[in-house]
């Protein structure tokens, strides 16, 4: 008979005879009540088990043989409850030795919870579930209460993870730098204030998508964009292979990456464009300008695009030069996307790739009138942005690998 049948207190013919009784009589619920109930008592046999053979291999002793005072000798019992995914083990049975204490393969020391538990308790936090109300919400499949403190200790492991992010190498692999803002709400003290988080997002020449990076500041300035860009450069995003960098049309941005990556093409993002350039209409013809607008950025060549601008400029000149104007100074910047493969073009024009990562963050704080403070706004960031990053792992730009072979032909040729 060996140890697991030693320990476990039910059978599994007992387990099987259980289960046929229920359907017998058709009982569904109290069939999937036994199913839960036998799952527990097996996986604690289990668990009791492996921490028995443990205690064997240690002393060189079976369960009922004496062992050698000089090496050490059994002292009973302490029990401990676990909560697992498959519900809370109370009062397991952990074998102890008189005078030294084992460590256990089973669970870490102080350990109350298995990592499947703590995995669900922050997904649930960062689906947008409160912190007093992700213990109400799983209580039901764990079979216990948690409290809002348990779930705020599982999300402080976050802090670790945020650090790491912050200060991971960055490989030279991309070909395009998008950057972009976002504006949210942090407590601080008895306040709260509107604070600006830069992101950088990158596409590789493979085609894979990823937040490189992203740092909460007070406000969007030229010296917090700078030494944002200074640190990417420094993690070793040198820009030896960047193509272009595509960013909306604030002056601190601009200027900052005239410091840091001067010698890299720059895209202003049409969208932020069309939204300045309809402040100067009235509102009834806001729709039609953007419209019209269309034509200059879905045009086949840079060429189209140039005659349709002339035609857009003729028309709207007249109803608002300062509209025209808006457009007209920045015309060089905007039409570099048309420098490189048509079906990169959708991807580059714009920032609204970014944006869309910007949606999925405000999703998940909807529920939150502001942050509780800057390491909570951190930890939830990181968290949604590195399950994007995951998510996009698996779902590359496909249209983007042919000019990995295009880079890699002028590579050898200009070797």
């Amino acid at each position: 008979m060996n140890t697991f049948e030693r320990i476990s207190p039910v059978s599994p013919n007992t387990i099987l005879a259980d289960w046929r009784r229920e359907v017998k009589y058709n009982n569904i619920d109290e069939f999937w009540k036994s199913i839960e109930r036998n799952i527990k008592e097996l996986l604690r046999g289990l668990l009791e088990a492996t921490m028995q053979e443990e205690l064997v291999i240690y002393t060189g002793r079976q369960w009922n043989q004496k062992i050698n005072e000089e090496i050490d000798y059994r002292n009973g019992y302490y029990y401990r409850d676990l909560l697992t995914n498959y519900g809370n083990l109370r009062k397991l049975r952990i074998p102890r030795l008189r005078k030294t204490k084992i460590k256990t393969k089973v669970f870490k020391n102080y350990q109350r919870r298995v990592k499947a538990v703590d995995r669900a308790l922050k997904d649930v936090f960062l689906a947008g579930v409160s912190t007093r109300r992700v213990g109400e919400a799983l209580s039901c499949l764990l079979d216990t209460s948690i409290s809002a403190t348990s779930v705020s200790n599982v999300t402080k492991a976050l802090d670790k993870e945020v650090r790491k992010f912050h200060n991971k190498t960055l490989l030279d692999e991309y070909q395009y730098l998008i950057l972009d803002a976002i504006i949210i709400k942090v407590k601080d003290g008895l306040k709260y204030s509107k604070k600006a988080v830069l992101v950088a997002y990158g596409i590789t020449f493979l085609g894979s998508r990823k937040i490189i990076s992203f740092r909460q500041v007070k406000r969007e300035t030229k010296p917090v964009w700078t030494a944002f860009l200074n640190d990417l450069f420094k993690r070793g995003l040198e820009g030896k292979n960047l193509r272009l960098i595509v960013t909306d049309g604030h002056k601190g941005l601009i200027a900052s990456l005239e410091e840091v990556y001067p010698f890299i093409p720059h895209q202003r993002c049409w969208a932020h464009k069309s939204r300045n350039i309809t402040k100067y209409l009235p509102k009834a013809l806001q729709k039609k300008c953007s419209k019209d607008l269309r034509r200059i950025y879905n045009a086949n060549s840079r060429q189209e695009a140039i005659n349709q601008f002339k035609v857009w400029k003729r028309k709207w000149n007249k109803i608002s030069p300062k509209a025209v104007h808006c457009l007209e100074k920045d015309m060089p910047d905007m039409l570099r996307f048309f420098d490189f493969p048509q079906k990169h073009r959708i991807k580059i024009r714009t920032t609204n790739i970014i944006e869309r990562s910007f949606r999925e963050v405000r999703r998940r704080i909807r529920t939150m009138n502001c942050f509780s403070n800057p390491a909570s706004c951190d930890r939830i960031m990181f968290a949604v942005l590195n399950h994007m990053n995951k998510h996009w792992e698996e779902h590359p730009f496909k249209n983007f690998n042919q000019l990995k072979k295009e880079h890699l032909r002028e590579l050898t040729q200009n070797a």
